[in-house]
């Protein structure tokens, strides 16, 4: 099995997506980039990413850098 994070589809139902995401549904909303599903809202842990891990994958993956700029 690949260590490689899956898109999630934007069709998928939020209550499925956070039981995958290991959120809230509430917190469940679409990456930035490819419109899949992550954890987009809210506080806490895990912590809220506008990129969905995927991306972040390929990001790093294709050498140009974290998907997401830390501080703000």
């Amino acid at each position: 099995m690949s260590d490689t994070p899956r898109r999630l589809d934007p069709t998928t139902d939020a209550s499925s997506a956070a039981i995958i995401l290991g959120c809230e549904p509430s917190r469940v909303g679409p990456c930035a980039r490819c419109r899949g599903l992550t954890i987009r809202y809210g506080g806490g842990i895990p912590r809220a990413m506008p990129v969905c891990p995927a991306c972040q994958a390929e990001s790093e993956a294709s050498g140009t850098g974290s998907a997401v700029r830390s501080g703000r």
